[in-house]
């Protein structure tokens, strides 16, 4: 997922009338709301601070203070902030459940937090927290859709949780046997719909639940089902304010990136809300920067440099400073490439599958071959034709390592699938199985997932089945394993279904 999964709770009421005065959705609430999914936060915190001087026994404002919080800790990756966090967020839950009353918001709220809170602990290593605390907010929401059966914004977070449970890599199953959690992409991405597509008066306080549902409907759709038209859909229209809201552009430009829209999301990127309302979003410098690159422009260390130095948190360090190196490396410097590699085991963390690879890499002697590493970076911009040229009468011949020739064929077989010629792709594709299956590279597996996806939009889905089953068993690939295992298994999923 950029590996950014967070979203935002989108809150006005529907509380019992004995409810009222304890989670008041009054003004005040409403501008914090609209600053927080802007990603306005100095100006949230600002509004909910008065209004909790005035309403302290308001539970939506300690609600939309805790969002906030985690929210900013999220992004920033402060260390000071998070243990800060640590402290206040079981706090804020104290007091929605001391003042929230008997209203179905009041479970909500704390389930909502509980997962956003454990989202983010995940960033810090605190791995058992994190379980801890997402398994809860699974229970706690579970509990209050049966209490509240017709509480339909129970169904979100409870989807999101049910649809990654049912792809997560099989060794990590024993984490979903013990939250309890009933896996099942159908099921999760039903729950979804339930909400983002229900039928909902103009004006209504739940229009913003269905907002909130419709973002993880359009990402999961993309990252999990792997339908980027229906994705795209889903998320063009609820991020069209983009130009004034801070998260819109987020969403809207990481999603154009992984489906390789390039051009339109350095146009987002370029020209994104910025200012002293908004937070200082320092990641969307790292996908500007990646975007320039898969455009080969000379600027892109600009934008790279920028998060290196800036961004003091631990997430896309290593990837961005691979990154600047691959910047250079291109233009033949390799004094500036080697320097820029030796820097990887320094910064940052390994927490991201591209901090991961970006970390292995450095501690190999091999060099990218500049014509395959060109290919690469075009192809993830969308730019196939330019692609296909670095390419253009060259053969594995003309490739000294063993990984070179089979990347070299890999990265053939993906030009001809973007371009429609199915035939000559799954022909690339089984080629690239039959040379890399014996290479720790991740290539053979990729390419029998891409064969399973041809087949699977082709309606053969005993060929389907046959090739996604097939990419589980290249256990002597290594690299980008979990994501790569998560992807073949919603595949399978999809076809069950």
């Amino acid at each position: 997922m950029f590996k950014l999964k967070f979203g935002f709770i989108l809150l006005f009421g529907l509380a019992a009338a004995n409810a009222r005065a304890k989670i008041d959705f009054n003004k005040n609430c409403n501008q914090a709301f609209e600053d927080i999914f802007s990603l306005k936060l100095p100006k949230a915190n600002e509004v909910l601070s008065n209004e909790l001087e005035k309403n302290p026994q308001n539970a939506l404002a300690y609600y939309l203070k805790g969002l906030s919080e985690i929210i900013f800790v999220f992004i920033d990756e402060d260390e000071k902030s998070y243990k800060k966090l640590q402290s206040s967020i079981p706090l804020k839950i104290k007091n929605i459940e001391k003042y929230g009353g008997k209203s179905a918001y009041t479970q909500f709220f704390k389930g909502q937090l509980l997962f956003y809170f454990g989202i983010t602990q995940s960033k810090f290593d605190n791995f058992i927290q994190a379980g801890s605390n997402i398994r809860d907010s699974y229970i706690i929401l579970k509990n209050n859709s049966i209490k509240y059966p017709a509480f339909l914004p129970n169904n979100t977070i409870m989807g999101v949780i049910e649809t990654f449970s049912g792809t997560i890599p099989s060794s990590f199953k024993w984490i979903i046997n013990m939250f309890g959690v009933k896996a099942s992409v159908n099921n999760g991405m039903k729950r979804l719909v339930k909400i983002s597509e229900s039928s909902i008066t103009k004006g209504s306080e739940l229009t913003y639940f269905k907002l909130e549902a419709k973002i993880f409907q359009g990402g999961l759709n993309h990252l999990v089902l792997h339908d980027e038209k229906k994705g795209w859909e889903i998320l063009n229209t609820a991020t069209n304010d983009w130009r004034t809201n801070l998260f819109s552009a987020y969403l809207r430009s990481s999603f154009l990136v992984k489906i390789g829209t390039n051009e339109e999301a350095i146009e987002i990127l370029s020209n994104r809300p910025k200012g002293i309302d908004f937070v200082d979003f320092k990641f969307l410098d790292y996908l500007l920067g990646v975007s320039k690159l898969s455009r080969l422009d000379s600027d892109a260390d600009t934008y790279l440099l920028s998060y290196i130095t800036n961004f003091k948190g631990r997430n896309y360090l290593k990837s961005a400073v691979q990154k600047l190196a691959w910047h250079y490396l291109i233009l033949g410097d390799y004094k500036n490439y080697r320097f820029y590699m030796a820097k990887i085991p320094h910064i940052g963390n390994e927490f991201t599958d591209e901090d991961k690879q970006a970390a292995k890499n450095a501690t190999s002697k091999y060099i990218p071959n500049i014509s395959l590493l060109r290919a690469r970076l075009l192809f993830d911009g969308g730019y196939y034709d330019r692609a296909f040229k670095e390419l253009e009468g060259k053969s594995t011949n003309n490739y000294a390592e063993k990984r070179d020739k089979v990347e070299f064929i890999y990265r053939l077989a993906r030009i001809y699938q973007k371009q429609q010629n199915n035939t000559l792709a799954i022909a690339y594709f089984q080629k690239t199985m039959l040379v890399g299956k014996n290479l720790p590279h991740y290539y053979a597996m990729a390419s029998s997932i891409e064969i399973a996806t041809i087949y699977e939009l082709e309606n053969n889905l005993v060929n389907a089945k046959k090739y996604y089953e097939k990419a589980l068993s290249f256990s002597k690939n290594k690299e980008y394993v979990n994501s790569l295992e998560q992807r073949a298994k919603a595949g399978l999923s999809r076809i069950e279904k």
